[in-house]
């Protein structure tokens, strides 16, 4: 069995460093991604990462597959076998660790996708996309809030990639009524999570989020955001993921 690094940045780096010199292009996303572009991640909002989540193309599968084995990695080949090119999940036995690889799409309680975020010379998705991902989660974990934390903290909500870019979110959410419900309680539960936060950096996040929040009620909003926004909370705007017992091996 190859020997696979213990620390979870410098084996999803190992991978996406194996799979650039194959051509094929896997990006990193999740927690660890924050942890790379977020220096307050490590430090005042840092948490634990275990696992890694790569974006990559679906069309890509086969290579991909034939990179993560060569790497060491053991698929969980029944769930692999009926994703249908959506998903790859591989482990490493020795560290116990857990890789997720999400093809064109990130679906879970919500879909987003992902093909325009392989962007050359990076390691991550980008930070808007990343947090759109954290922000789609309904229901929301302490990990969740803290990486949602840390990337206001470090990055300005802006209408252009150079932050967060607040016109790419709201103009996602002016299409969508659930993805803008979604958004919109997510947001409002970073709110409440800064408030054991000392004051200069709570009123930091919590004027970043009120900034995206405003950009998103000011977009307008299609015909069919309107539509679904009558029917309001009775029906269900989300999917749960399936839960999912992760035994390591099927």
């Amino acid at each position: 069995m190859l020997l696979l690094p213990a620390d979870g940045l410098d084996a999803a780096g190992k991978i996406i460093d194996s799979a650039e010199s194959r051509g094929v292009s896997l990006r990193l996303l999740g927690g660890l991604a924050i942890k790379y572009l977020c220096p307050s991640s490590k430090e005042a909002f840092n948490r634990k990462n275990k696992d890694i989540d790569l974006a990559g193309r679906r069309e890509d599968v086969r290579e991909i597959s034939k990179i993560m084995e060569s790497l060491g990695y053991k698929p969980r080949e029944i769930f692999n076998k009926l994703s249908m090119g959506q998903r790859l999940i591989y482990y490493d036995m020795v560290n116990r660790r857990r890789v997720d690889i999400f093809l064109d799409e990130f679906a879970m309680c919500h879909k987003l996708d992902l093909r325009h975020c392989l962007l050359p010379g990076t390691y991550t998705i980008p930070i808007t996309d990343l947090v759109m991902t954290k922000l789609q989660v309904v229901e929301m974990t302490e990990k969740e809030h803290l990486d949602l934390i840390a990337a206001f903290h470090d990055f300005d909500v802006t209408q252009e990639d150079t932050g967060i870019n607040g016109r790419k979110i709201a103009r996602a959410c002016s299409k969508d009524w659930g993805l803008y419900t979604t958004f919109s309680k997510s947001l409002a539960k970073v709110k409440e999570k800064t408030q054991s936060l000392p004051t200069e950096n709570r009123d930091l996040v919590v004027a970043r989020v009120e900034k995206l929040e405003q950009m998103m009620a000011e977009e307008p909003k299609t015909l069919s955001w309107r539509v679904r926004a009558r029917i309001g909370e009775k029906a269900k705007w989300y999917d749960l993921p399936e839960s999912d017992v992760d035994q390591m091996l099927d």
